[in-house]
């Protein structure tokens, strides 16, 4: 993952703490671009987890991601995901949540162990 990414994960996260406060539970980036084996038109993969998953929720997700992607050019992927469900990920070891703990990269919470 470059440095670039990097920082607009930065922001991105501290935005969704502004705007979802206690809802955002966690950011992780995940991926072919966090493992580097990206081709030239991948985008981000990036999990968000809230405690609960609604379309304000999400649609206030999308937007800051979206304002991201403008701003740097970045091509963002967002998963949002609620706790509950992404504990029965956990709870099935699927490879989703494999994935994301064995590659993802945290920008914002707690590890996802």
């Amino acid at each position: 993952m470059f440095l670039e990414e990097k920082r607009a994960l930065k922001r991105i996260a501290d935005r969704l703490k502004k705007a979802l406060g206690d809802e955002l539970i966690s950011v992780t980036a995940f991926g072919s671009r966090v493992r580097g084996d990206f081709k030239g038109d991948s985008d981000l993969d990036v999990l968000v987890i809230v405690r609960e998953r609604n379309r304000d929720i999400v649609d206030r997700i999308v937007d800051i991601f979206n304002e991201e992607e403008i701003r740097t050019g970045i091509p963002f992927s967002p998963v949002v995901k609620s706790s509950e469900l992404f504990e029965k990920e956990k709870k099935f070891n699927t490879t989703f949540y494999r994935n994301i703990k064995n590659e993802g990269r945290l920008f914002y919470g707690k590890a996802h162990d």
